[in-house]
Formats: structure tokens, sequence, C-alpha cells
């Protein structure tokens, strides 16, 4: 309900100014799609489908208004509604641009994190020729947004063209229904094209804080019996102090994310490819490592992709380290819980024809892989992807 509010009172401010503003452009963009898991062995994270036909999940909708205040000023609203989210209104973008000069702007407000290649369009299903962008990367968690202030320069390097985008600010909200937020976030990517090809490199560097003390405190105790967690420390059935739990919190602990990749368009032929690593020091999260890789053919109307694509944990357990075995075999427990079950590789053809101006029909087929069940599922998604 405050989602809905918010959004439309940001909408009705917008409206309200049309007659003060010169100009206010409206667009839009969705998705229509439905899928299904087929030979489920398992059903895996991130993809949001089961055994029955869904045509809720991956569906949105989205209003864009753009407000020209004067010829430095202009402000952004994009109201999205997500059939995850039960279609309730939110304002995903919300966002005032100064023109600093013809190369350079500076934005203001509620933003997409340039975490990826495609993260201000990962939401638009017309911008890219799969069903779905590969979830390996972009996952479309909520902490894809940032409220604070960007900066982008563009300018020629020769006979190409290069981007560059820095971005201050925060993040709070939910990560896989845990409380999750992101302070003092530092972003900067660069994006170089020369004709047929591209490269993007992004670094980003942040305060994580997840809200799992409680629940890793509780599961060191239901665990253990006999063992105890006051104010941080564990201790032993022998009240001696054996662990602090500290080390295993991810509380204002240092994250660093780092993402690059290429694309190649070169007469029918397309290559993509994206690889991402991240981790947060001194706390449960281990190294997340997650790539892709697509090669697709364009035949008029009509592209065919093959896409892998690769998520996985790098474990070293550093957080084990307790003289109590008792305790280092709690952490290693708790770290596996939280990811093993996650990693996964997938294959997948990916299908698009252009059906008319600004509408594309998509159809996908893929196979995913659970690296620790060493258990798979075909998966079956078919839509409308839309602008307008």
């Amino acid at each position: 309900m405050k989602k809905t509010l918010l959004a439309s009172s940001l909408m009705a401010a917008i409206l309200s100014s049309q007659a003060q503003a010169s100009d206010i452009n409206f667009s839009g963009y969705g998705s229509i799609r439905g899928g299904l898991l087929v030979n489920d062995d398992i059903t895996p994270q991130f993809f949001g489908y089961d055994d029955k036909v869904d045509f809720k999940n991956e569906s949105l909708f989205a209003l864009q208004a753009k407000a020209n205040l004067n010829e430095k000023w202009n402000a952004t609203i994009v109201l999205q509604a997500r059939g995850e989210e039960n279609f309730d209104l939110e304002a995903r973008w919300a966002y005032l641009n100064y023109q600093f000069s013809p190369e350079t702007t500076i934005s203001f407000g509620r933003f997409a994190l340039p975490y990826f290649r495609n993260s201000d369009t990962q939401d638009i299903g017309y911008s890219h020729n799969y069903s779905r962008l590969p979830t390996s990367i972009y996952l479309g968690e909520e902490y894809d947004i940032i409220e604070g202030i960007r900066v982008m320069h563009s300018t020629f390097v020769g006979d190409g063209d290069i981007t560059f985008k820095g971005s201050y600010g925060s993040f709070s909200g939910e990560v896989s229904d845990v409380g999750f937020e992101l302070d003092n976030i530092l972003q900067g990517s660069v994006e170089y094209t020369y004709e047929w090809f591209s490269i993007f490199a992004g670094v980003l560097t942040a305060e994580a804080s997840f809200d799992t003390t409680t629940s890793l405190d509780l599961g060191l105790m239901q665990a253990l019996p006999g063992y105890t967690v006051t104010n941080g420390t564990a201790f032993n059935p022998n009240n001696i102090a054996v662990y602090n739990m500290e080390d295993l919190y991810a509380d204002e602990d240092s994250a660093l994310y780092w993402s690059t990749g290429f694309t190649i368009d070169y007469e029918n032929w397309l290559f993509n490819a994206e690889y991402a690593a991240y981790n947060i020091d001194d706390s449960f999260i281990e190294e997340t490592q997650v790539m892709y890789v697509a090669l697709g053919y364009r035949f008029d109307k009509a592209v065919v992709s093959f896409v892998h694509q690769d998520f996985d944990f790098s474990y070293d357990y550093d957080q084990a380290n307790s003289a109590d075995p008792f305790i280092n075999a709690f952490v290693v427990g708790a770290t596996d819980s939280f990811f093993k079950p996650d990693s996964y590789d997938a294959q997948g053809l990916h299908f698009r024809y252009d059906l008319d101006q600004g509408v594309a029909v998509k159809l996908e087929f893929s196979v995913i892989n659970n690296d620790l069940a060493d258990e798979s599922a075909s998966l079956v998604t078919f839509g409308v992807d839309f602008i307008y």
C-alpha cells in the first residue's frame, strides 16, 4: 500500500506540474510471459517457476513520464507493476537530472545501480534478444536500485565513444526475504563502443548488513544444545567463551563487487559475455562468481541464441576459526546451507521474433543443473515484450 501511495503521489506531482513544464513525454514497456518446469527433479532458485504454467511471475507493466523543466533540468519517474509483487504499483525510478554540459549529466534520486552492462534496461524485455536476461547475472533483486547521486559522462575517443558512470548512495530492503542494507555505496563503470564491438567494466564497494544476527544465534543454540550466545559471543556448556559471532554476522562489513563483459554484433552474428564476482569480508558470505556467454544469429526479423550460464561460490570457511570443533562444524554448515543449494549451471535456446513495430515474441527452452544435488530441470518460457 505504501509503495502504491508513493508512486501515485509522485505521478500526480509530475502531472500537476504540466502548467509549468514546457514538455512532458510519456513512454512505457511491458512483458506478458508464461513459463513452467518440465522434467523437474528440482525446483531451481532464481527462476521462479514450478510444474504449473504461471503467467504472473515475470509479467510486468511500466509507464515512464519525463518532464522537461527547462533547458538544464528534467524529472523522470518510472511506475512499474510486477506480477511477482501482485502487480502492486511502485516508483521503480524517480530522479531529477541536471545537464551540466552536453557530455555530462548529474542525477539525484532513485535510479538503477549499474552493476552490469544492461542494468539500466534489464526490466525492458524488448531491449534484448533473450526470453529473459540470464539469471546468473540479472537476478532482479531489489538492490538493483539505489537512492543517491549519479554522474554520467560520455565522449568520443578516436572513432568510438566512451561512457563513464559514478554513483554514491545507499539501499535498504530485502534479499530473499532477509533484511539487507548497503550503505556508503561507491560505484564506477566504463563502457567503450567501437563499431561492432563494445566492452564494459565496473566496480562497487559498500558497507553491507544482513538481518541474520538473531537467526544465526538461535541456529547455533539449537544445533548445539548447552551452548549459548550473549552479546555476540558464543559460550560452550562450561560457560567458556569459544567464538566471536561477529566473525559470522554481516554487519556493516566491507563488500566488493566487480564485473566485466563485452558484446560483438558483427553482420548477423551476435556474441555476448559477462562475468562478475562479489563477496562480503568478515562474514558468512563467501565469494560468489557468476557468468554467462551467449552466441546468436539474426535472421531478418528473428534471432536465435544459445546461452550458457553459471552461478557458483568459492568456499574457504575462514570464519570457522574457533578452537571448538563443534562451533567450526556449525559455521561450515551454516555457510553451506545459505549458499550451496543455489549453485547451478544452465544451457538454453532463446528465440525472438519481431512481430511488429515495438512488439517481440519470445520463446525459451533451458536445462538447469543443480551442482549440489546433481539433478536438473527443464524450463520453458514464452511471451511477448513490448514498448510504447
